[in-house]
């Protein structure tokens, strides 16, 4: 009997490499074989970054093209609009030379309302301002009347109307009426005007944020002598008296004068002070 040796079978689990991967059939070229990401540190595989993708870009024609239809379109918008403003325009004046009159639209409920409340705010408005400046100028006169006496009054305002152009339907004139009252010497500062009626013109005639300025340095130049007038009430006269003769003394019943004298009198002689006693 003869001993064999067996050799010990090796199982591998690795696969012979394929000498053909990358060969296109059918083909004599080769194309390389699609690589594998590497492998990072830790088994983490790095990713492939995403390609950016470029939009696709119009032709210049094309832009071109579109801008010009874009503008058409526009200008045509405009002479459609501008067409209907115009017919617009023609029926109105056709129906003026008609003698028609545009009917306006109606309105609802609560638009009446509105119009009602925004009507009546408007005329209380109006009421209260014509009331304040009234009061205004009650003021200026007043005080122009205790410089100058009520006759000045007319004539001042009739050279500031006259010479000056002022106009009490203005307000900005209004306003400056309203400024004056309130100055502590108002009647000396109107009179003045009156009397100076270049600078009352300058002052009527200059933009509105610029009058009260005006005025106060007008109002500083004004005399002492009048604003310490205007400060200080006018003189009470005093009562008259009379230079009559007193009047005659009562007589009594009897129609004899009553005495006068009286037991107090110092040179009361005896006599005449029985007398006297006896009657009391």
């Amino acid at each position: 009997m003869s001993d064999t040796i067996e050799a010990p079978v090796v199982e591998t689990n690795d696969a012979p490499a394929d000498r053909f991967a990358g060969v296109d059939f059918g083909s004599e070229t080769k194309t390389d074989a699609p690589t594998l990401p590497a492998e990072l540190p830790g088994g983490e595989q790095s990713k492939p970054e995403p390609e950016e993708k470029a939009e696709p870009q119009e032709p210049t024609w094309y832009v071109k093209r579109i801008g010009s239809v874009t503008a058409k379109r526009k200008e045509a918008e405009e002479r459609a609009s501008r067409a209907e403003q115009e017919l617009a325009e023609y029926k109105r004046a056709l129906a003026a030379s008609r003698g028609e009159e545009e009917r306006p639209p109606e309105l609802t409920p609560d638009q009446i309302r509105q119009q009602e409340r925004d009507g009546f705010a408007r005329q209380q408005a109006q009421q209260a301002e014509a009331q304040e400046f009234g009061t205004a100028t009650q003021r200026v006169a007043q005080s122009l009347t205790e410089i100058h006496g009520t006759g000045a009054i007319q004539t001042a305002t009739k050279s500031l109307v006259e010479r000056a152009g002022l106009d009490f339907d203005n307000k900005s004139h209004q306003q400056i009426i309203r400024d004056i009252s309130e100055l502590p010497n108002s009647g000396a500062v109107y009179y003045a005007l009156a009397n100076d009626p270049d600078a009352a013109s300058e002052l009527l005639e200059a933009p509105e944020r610029k009058q009260f300025a005006m005025l106060q340095r007008f109002a500083d130049k004004v005399p002492a002598k009048e604003q310490e007038q205007a400060a200080q009430p006018a003189p009470r006269t005093a009562p008259a008296i009379s230079r009559a003769p007193p009047p005659v003394a009562a007589t009594s019943g009897s129609g004899r004068a009553t005495s006068s004298r009286s037991i107090y009198d110092g040179d009361l002689s005896m006599e005449d002070y029985i007398k006297l006693r006896s009657k009391k």
